[in-house]
């Protein structure tokens, strides 16, 4: 059995067990991520040793080859093997091709050298890279879904001008998440420009959302330890799972005001074990995105 065929053989049988591991098996398409984290600008990083392992996405060529560059199709054989060559003999092959974005390569040029490269079991690649600058950390183990969720943080700290404290702050897990926070900065602002009797900046409702709303409503979340029973969930998750609370509450007992706190307390009280409600809460997040 020649390398090529079993470098296919290997792409079957990974094929075939993604859908039992869950591990991404297409290579992330940088067109898709360049355009949902609207990434523009580029430094011109030279010539480096990339991990392989790093080698994660393509510029146009997802369907030939998978996550591991592992050859997909028969049609790719003769110019594999002519890379293989090239690859054990005495010159080797030319460097590749690379963008980056964050933790993640994507192979403009030198798709068969990269696969090449990966059967014969080396660690890294010679490359040339432009590095496509981004404020949000694209992993390597990344997939579409997770690049979608990027996008929507990206959009959120450019909408906003916020700079995270500390890494997952703002974070959550289904992409409408993020146009639900900048909902509520909204309602926000209107509220506050009530309260002032002046016109409030996009800016200054930012800041007041921030430090009179989220930060004492995640401080309150920690305190009360409910994020043990919501295994998956992020702590800004649970802002928006209360904040909707907080509304239904302040709605029945109106006009009394019902502090953040107490809320998170009554929420918890509601929902002791979290995981073993993820069916309801799916379907009750399903209906708020509708």
């Amino acid at each position: 059995m020649t390398r090529f065929d079993a470098a296919r053989r290997a792409a079957v049988m990974q094929d075939l067990l993604s859908v039992l591991t869950g591990r991404p098996l297409d290579l992330l398409p940088f067109d898709r991520v360049r355009a949902g984290l609207r990434l523009k600008h580029t430094v011109d990083r030279g010539n480096q040793d990339v991990p392989l392992e790093r080698i994660v996405g393509t510029l146009g060529r997802e369907r030939e080859f998978n996550r591991e560059f592992l050859p997909r199709e028969e049609a790719l054989r003769n110019r594999w093997e002519d890379v293989e060559e090239l690859a054990e003999g005495p010159a080797g092959f030319p460097a590749v091709e690379l963008y980056q974005v964050g933790d993640a390569y994507f192979v403009v040029d030198g798709h068969h050298r990269v696969s090449v490269a990966r059967s014969l079991g080396v660690p890294t690649i010679e490359a040339h890279v432009k590095e496509f600058l981004t404020p949000v950390p694209i992993s390597a183990e990344a997939s579409i879904e997770e690049v979608v969720l990027e996008s929507g943080f990206a959009d959120f700290l450019e909408a906003t001008g916020l700079v995270p404290a500390v890494p997952d702050e703002f974070r959550v897990s289904e992409p409408n998440g993020y146009e639900r926070l900048l909902e509520h900065i909204t309602v926000h602002r209107y509220y506050r420009g009530i309260e002032t009797g002046r016109g409030v900046t996009w800016g200054e409702a930012v800041a007041s959302w921030y430090d009179a709303v989220y930060r004492p409503m995640i401080a309150a979340i920690r305190r009360s330890g409910v994020m043990e029973g919501f295994p998956g969930k992020t702590q800004t998750d649970l802002y928006l799972f209360t904040m909707d609370h907080v509304h239904n509450l302040r709605e029945r007992y109106a006009p009394k005001p019902v502090p953040f706190s107490v809320a998170v307390r009554h929420f918890k009280f509601l929902y002791p074990g979290g995981h073993r409600l993820s069916d309801r809460l799916r379907s009750w997040w399903r209906r708020r995105r509708s």
